[in-house]
């Protein structure tokens, strides 16, 4: 489970994180992380495991496999990004 903070203790956080998921080229998902990269953000792409994330690495984009409808996938993805963010999250943005 990730860490719900108070606004506080994000607001004295120096890193931010936001995860879209859903982000396959040329959607509104990829639209969004490249967004909350431009803006300071650390930004955490999903993409299908058969999709290519190269449209998203190249920009600095941390990229995971996701398939929602694989619960071995989203707890993998879950431990992914504990371990990235610390458990904490900024932006979560479900595209999927």
């Amino acid at each position: 489970m990730l860490c719900l903070c108070s606004s506080l203790d994000a607001m004295s956080r120096d890193k931010k994180f936001a995860l879209v998921t859903g982000c396959g080229q040329g959607g509104i998902g990829e639209a969004l992380v490249q967004e909350f990269t431009r803006r300071g953000l650390h930004a955490i792409a999903t993409v299908l495991p058969s999709e290519n994330d190269e449209h998203l690495t190249r920009d600095g984009i941390t990229c995971f496999p996701l398939d929602v409808t694989k619960e071995e996938s989203v707890v993998k993805l879950k431990e992914a990004v504990v371990k990235l963010t610390g458990g904490f999250l900024d932006v979560l943005v479900n595209n999927a």
